[in-house]
């Protein structure tokens, strides 16, 4: 029997043993990628030498792989945590800092940062644009554009949807040269100036700039010729019309299709953009006539130009996707309104989440399918839910049936405690998270 065991634990050490020779190999792979990627950007932002935002877009920047929470770097960190190794900088990413396409402040330093499987190793214009696009997000307070979050949530509504779908066909035709480019152009902010009538309280316009111009920088300055990017982006609205989950993500569409669209209107047009005029703003300047403030008048308007794409089929479609969501609206309902529930603080919690996944509006606020959190009080995963208020001053679980402290493991979430820290009840039906 001893000699069984024996064998046995042999085996399992030989298998750890070959297991992490394999992934040192592995990460020794990813060094010399990594290598050829900053390479890669820093030759294509030399190209642009500032020219096109007035700033150079390559500085530091981390690419992060999400198993094991390495950190391989084209420069050093202001405290000595990176280590030179095989012309990059590597290290651990804290457990406290989530993992996303972003960009940080990281070490008293400003950080672009990647996700490693997110990056496209067969696909260099996609790698390239996806390095661009957060490159940007690191400079782009210093070219004096405020970062934003949406709050067009509406648009994972129906009335929204159809609305913004529309707006794409009329992008799509003027992308691909159907016609009198004006006329496209005209239309697409014609919906979008009724959309806008009629849910009075977005920001729109602002978080197109924010995910919109880094999209647009990419495609500008990732090699490929502007007739093939509009083609690439007059095909991404097309896919988009059959998705959901666009009050996050319709800017990294809608960006890039103005902004192909109206360079051939005026080429210093990016000029208006850093000196804070919107993208639609800009876009009815260039126009012969004029767009109606007027909704009934707006709504007309936005009746003919369904007729002249031929969007009912997509209307019908809308209608359809979206009367099947009901049963997910009275889940969400059920389990953040009417069940015991898991109240987080919105204090100084960090969180990321998946900008394509849809958001479904409940009572006074979204519920998104997954998250990351980090707080004082450890991290949070979440797999099937989570409600945030309007007022982004609560996240809401449901409460927790498995356990109080340590790591929680639910359905819906895993949820790992740090020391000293426990789930506790506040009031009927309703739970927080305390130091003991």
């Amino acid at each position: 029997m001893k000699k069984i065991i024996l064998i046995a634990l042999c085996f399992l050490l030989l298998t750890v043993l070959v297991n992490f020779a394999r992934g040192q190999a592995k990460d020794s792979e990813r060094l010399g990628m990594a290598l050829s990627y900053f390479n890669e950007l820093d030759s294509l932002c030399r190209i642009d030498n500032g020219i096109m935002w007035g700033v150079q877009l390559y500085g530091a920047t981390m690419l992060v792989v999400p198993q094991s929470r390495l950190i391989i770097a084209n420069e050093p960190d202001t405290k000595g945590l990176l280590t030179f190794k095989k012309g990059v900088y590597v290290g651990q990413l804290p457990n406290d800092i989530n993992i996303a396409n972003t960009s940080f402040s990281w070490n008293g330093k400003g950080w672009t940062m990647v996700n490693w499987d997110a990056i496209p190793t067969n696909d260099r214009y996609s790698r390239r644009k996806l390095l661009l696009h957060e490159s940007w997000h690191r400079i782009q307070e210093e070219i004096g554009i405020q970062p934003v979050m949406t709050k067009n949530f509406y648009l994972d509504e129906l009335q929204g949807s159809v609305l913004l779908k529309l707006e794409f066909l009329a992008l799509i035709s003027a992308l691909n040269a159907y016609g009198d480019l004006l006329e496209h152009l005209q239309n697409a902010l014609t919906v979008r100036a009724y959309r806008q009538s009629v849910f009075p309280d977005n920001n729109e316009d602002l978080f197109e700039i924010h995910e919109g111009m880094p999209e647009y920088t990419g495609f500008k300055l990732c090699g490929l010729e502007s007739s093939i990017s509009r083609k690439i982006v007059a095909k991404q609205l097309e896919l988009a019309l059959d998705k959901e989950g666009l009050a996050n993500s319709f800017a990294y569409l809608t960006g890039p299709a103005y902004g192909l669209v109206l360079e051939q209107l005026d080429k210093n047009w990016l000029v208006r953009v850093k000196r804070g005029n919107s993208i639609p703003k800009i876009g009815v300047s260039l126009l012969p006539g004029i767009i109606s403030a007027d909704t009934s008048a707006l709504k007309a308007s936005v009746d003919l130009i369904v007729d002249k794409y031929g969007a009912h089929e997509m209307i019908e479609n809308e209608v359809a996707r979206f009367e099947t969501q009901e049963a997910l609206i009275a889940e969400y309902k059920q389990k953040f309104t009417q069940g015991d529930i898991l109240l987080i603080k919105n204090d100084k919690i960090q969180f990321s989440f998946n900008p394509q996944e849809k958001l479904v509006p409940i009572d006074n606020g979204v519920v998104y399918k997954t998250m990351r959190l980090t707080g004082e009080w450890g991290v949070a995963e979440v797999k099937n839910g989570i409600f945030r208020t309007n007022d982004w001053q609560l996240f809401i679980l449901a409460a927790p049936t498995s356990a109080k402290l340590g790591s929680i493991d639910e359905a819906d979430y895993n949820l790992m405690l740090n020391e000293g820290w426990e789930v506790v009840q506040i009031q009927k039906g309703k739970f927080t998270m305390k130091r003991k």
